[in-house]
């Protein structure tokens, strides 16, 4: 006779409640968990976390501390974490012409500190329509027929940019590459002599005046930090009241040339390549056909684009 094996019903019963009541416990804590969360977060971005305090540290000597809040467009009683910092830092750049950055620093709980840096007026930018005056780091901070002095005065540069308080751009690429090489040398500073004027008209011949009595006939435009850094090495050597040119040798050689001579053989060099007039009683042929040109006064008969004193 075989046995029976008997089962307890009431055991099995018993496995199942207690398995449904652990099911039905975890998806209570699990509910209430979520409820928890987006209560915090409701709190977090309705009654938590408004703004109570806005500081601005730095400078800006053409603003007030209430207008960059202002320009921002953050007020007391906004929420930290919807505040876009980014958003409100661009709309504050675009409105305040004369400061070059803003940085925006969410301070939990309640602190929004705004951290701006003026701007300071580097360059004239001279074009066919008058002169942007642009600080430091590019940006456009006014266009005037009146320049201020004092700053570096750049020339044969075509702006597509003109707008005061955006960043300066050029029609073509190779303008502002051209910039951007001599706005990093004259930033970092360090040049014995300083750079006055940069004349880019032509990108073969680009003229560099430095203490506004030695000029820099650096030929084209690559290699830009390193022909200066060899043109101050010449300068360094010269007297410190000394004026005149100094003309880029192929790669690695530098020519210093007395100011009247050079300035004498370039209008030399000019008046030979135009053509004469026959009918000009101003000039005269020797017997060898060549033309003889009277030498014109200095302020005269000097070539505006050679010439960067101004």
């Amino acid at each position: 006779m075989r046995d029976v094996e008997k089962t307890s019903l009431q055991h099995e019963t018993n496995s199942r409640r207690t398995r449904r009541r652990r099911r039905g416990r975890t998806l209570y804590i699990l509910m209430i968990v979520v409820l928890a969360v987006a209560a915090i977060v409701t709190l977090s971005l309705t009654v938590l976390f408004n703004i109570q305090t806005i500081r601005v540290t730095g400078y800006a000597d053409n603003y007030r501390a209430e207008d960059i809040v202002a320009a921002t467009g953050i007020e007391v009683g906004d929420n930290m974490f919807r505040l876009d910092t980014e958003v409100a830092r661009q709309r504050a750049l675009d409105s305040l012409i004369y400061v070059e950055s803003i940085e925006i620093d969410r301070q939990f709980p309640n602190t929004v500190e705004i951290q701006v840096q003026k701007c300071t007026p580097a360059y004239n930018v001279v074009y066919e329509f008058g002169t942007l005056v642009v600080s430091e780091h590019g940006k456009i901070l006014e266009d005037t027929m009146y320049p201020p002095e004092g700053l570096v005065k750049i020339t044969g540069y075509t702006p597509m940019e003109t707008t005061p308080g955006k960043q300066i751009a050029a029609e073509e690429e190779r303008y502002d590459k051209v910039f951007d090489a001599f706005r990093e040398l004259i930033y970092q500073g360090g040049l014995g002599a300083p750079i006055v004027a940069v004349d880019m008209s032509d990108f073969n011949d680009i003229m560099v005046n430095f203490d506004n009595r030695i000029t820099f006939d650096m030929g084209n435009w690559s290699e830009i930090g390193y022909k200066i850094n060899f043109a101050e090495q010449v300068i360094a050597e010269q007297p410190a009241d000394k004026e005149g040119y100094i003309i880029m040798v192929g790669t690695n050689q530098c020519s210093f040339r007395n100011k009247a001579d050079y300035e004498a053989t370039r209008r030399a060099v000019k008046a030979a390549a135009e053509p004469t007039d026959p009918t000009d009683e101003s000039s005269e042929t020797d017997e060898d056909g060549e033309d003889e040109t009277t030498e014109a006064p200095e302020d005269e008969g000097a070539d505006p684009d050679e010439n960067l004193d101004d």
